[in-house]
């Protein structure tokens, strides 16, 4: 599954913010590439783009197996 949000952080916010609420003891290996983040482990995967966007960042993640966590991340960011 693919969801896509507009969030008025920065990028760079996006992928700490990746970065602590994927490794709260959920078993996910983390992948930095570029502009891309991706978590992997329990079935599945998360993988985060984002690209900048006036005053707001786009955020892109692709996911299987993860879908709601990753429903939960995108509502705080």
């Amino acid at each position: 599954m693919v969801y896509e949000k507009k969030s008025k952080i920065s990028c760079q916010e996006v992928f700490n913010k990746a970065d602590e609420f994927f490794d709260q003891g959920l078993g996910l290996d983390r992948d930095k590439e570029g502009e891309c983040s991706s978590y992997t482990g329990g079935g599945g995967h998360v993988k985060i783009s984002c690209c900048p966007d006036d005053e707001k960042s786009v955020v892109e993640i692709e996911t299987r197996e993860w879908d709601r966590m990753v429903k939960q991340f995108l509502t705080e960011i």
